[in-house]
């Protein structure tokens, strides 16, 4: 179930949104079929978008999501005292973010944005998103686009890369640990000249580099602290008729 809805106000100069959204999952286990659990989920969305000149206009949005039920890994494993474990989460979880975005235009078809996230949780992960991006274009033809992310969070109070005490919950998952992720990107799209409305057609591609890097969650082949890189490729092609 997914709900959003968007008002103008102030002669057109702010736009409120509001959303909702519900999700159900049935969590079973291969091998086991006496394993058998629910999870649900709740997301509720909140924005203002404010126009502060011609060329500049900036957002602030709220989210706010509620999980409950079975918000583990079936097949997942914690370690204690070295010994595995099955991952033992909290069956309930609340999250909440705040996201800032501002957006300028600096003539010659030249645009630029940069964004601020902070979330928190009731798992006391706490993280912080910072990305800034640059669009131009080349031509009439080609857009040219690129940005740089920075993402950073804390550990979840029950995570441990190797738990020497026993503890109501405990978890191994990376995810849930101390990280940090850096990633660039470049991408570049094409509209079809001489095509006139209601018919359009563009091509994009784009790579993205990501690096991940992790405090205390120790890579077991190694024995050193896990890190890894990630290179994407994406190219798509759209048309209106």
């Amino acid at each position: 179930l997914n709900l959003d809805i968007a008002q103008e106000v102030f002669g057109g100069m702010t736009t409120v949104s509001l959303g909702f959204s519900r999700a159900a999952d049935t969590v079973g286990k291969t091998g086991d079929p006496s394993f058998s659990d629910e999870a649900t989920h709740w997301q509720y969305r909140a924005g203002v978008t404010q126009i502060l000149s011609p060329t500049w206009l900036m957002s602030a949005n709220f989210e706010a999501i509620s999980d409950d039920g079975f918000l583990g890994g079936p097949y997942r494993v914690a370690l204690v005292f070295g010994a595995a474990v099955p991952e033992r989460n909290p069956r309930t979880r609340s999250s909440r973010a705040v996201q800032l975005r501002a957006i300028g235009d600096l003539g010659s078809r030249t645009a630029v944005r940069a964004q601020y996230r902070y979330f928190w949780d009731t798992w006391d992960i706490k993280a912080h998103t910072l990305e800034a991006g640059y669009s131009r274009y080349l031509g009439e033809s080609f857009l040219a686009d690129g940005f740089i992310r920075y993402y950073t969070q804390g550990p979840a109070l029950f995570y441990s890369d190797n738990a020497t005490s026993e503890t109501l919950y405990v978890s191994r998952n990376r995810q849930l640990s101390a990280f940090r992720s850096t990633s660039v990107a470049l991408r570049g799209s094409y509209t079809w000249p001489g095509l006139s409305a209601p018919y359009s057609m563009k091509l994009s591609l784009g790579y993205e580099f990501k690096r991940f890097a992790f405090d205390d969650f120790t890579d077991l082949r190694s024995g050193r602290a896990y890190s890894h890189n990630a290179h994407v490729l994406q190219a798509t092609v759209s048309a209106t008729f």
